[in-house]
């Protein structure tokens, strides 16, 4: 008779820790899924954000400067039409014309750069230079959406004499941070592939000392 008794106690005492370790050992599982479901959400909309400020960061800086280097470059050959005069006019238009039309030869050389359209004041284009595709025209000819920038000209009194559009390949000036970026990714998946064997043995090692785990436990329920 008192043998059963200690058999039924030992059995109530087990099944007391055993009932108290598979509850904390929910509530930690519950906790892990819920903040592992509230990082993927959160890694999901960093992503997205980062991936907007990082194209725009990468091309914002080269086309502004571009542009405002342009505007710069051929603000002097604009502002000195103003004070032609008669018989001179004809001469200095044709000056300007060869003058433009080499400074945009040479920027249009640039690799980034699609085409370079320069307006004056009122907005009306400055011939002779070969008119530049419309932004429709050169999205359908390329397989990146390009860029265009504007910037107004202005002479040293600060008055804008004119607006120079700088139209800028997009999938040239993003090869080198896109290939900077996939040995990023590469040194991302090796991190996930060094974090998961580390996990593999940290779970192994925890369930090597589970026994231990549930004798604690044990001592607990019966404290």
């Amino acid at each position: 008779m008192l043998a059963k008794a200690e058999t039924n106690l030992l059995t109530s005492s087990a099944s007391h820790s055993h009932s108290l370790y598979t509850v904390v050992k929910r509530l930690v599982h519950t906790v892990l899924a819920s903040l592992v479901v509230g990082l993927l959400i959160a890694l999901l909309l960093m992503l997205q954000r980062y991936q907007e400020e990082w194209l725009l960061a990468q091309t914002e800086y080269a086309g502004s400067s571009a542009a405002r280097q342009y505007a710069k470059l051929v603000s002097p050959i604009i502002d000195t039409t103003g004070n032609a005069k008669s018989d001179a006019n004809s001469v200095n238009d044709a000056t300007r014309a060869v003058a433009l039309k080499s400074t945009a030869t040479v920027l249009t050389q640039e690799p980034h750069i699609l085409g370079i359209a320069i307006f004056d004041e009122k907005g009306q284009y400055i011939a002779p230079l070969p008119k530049t595709e419309s932004v429709v025209a050169l999205s359908q000819s390329q397989d990146v959406r390009p860029l265009t920038f504007v910037e107004p000209i202005v002479n040293n009194s600060d008055n804008v004499i004119g607006y120079v559009h700088v139209h800028m390949n997009t999938k040239v000036i993003l090869e080198d941070p896109l290939a900077l970026r996939a040995q990023l990714l590469l040194i991302g998946v090796i991190v996930l592939f060094l974090a998961l064997v580390i996990g593999i043995y940290l779970t192994r090692g925890f369930y090597k000392f589970r026994p231990w785990v549930i004798s604690k436990f044990a001592q607990l329920g019966n404290d």
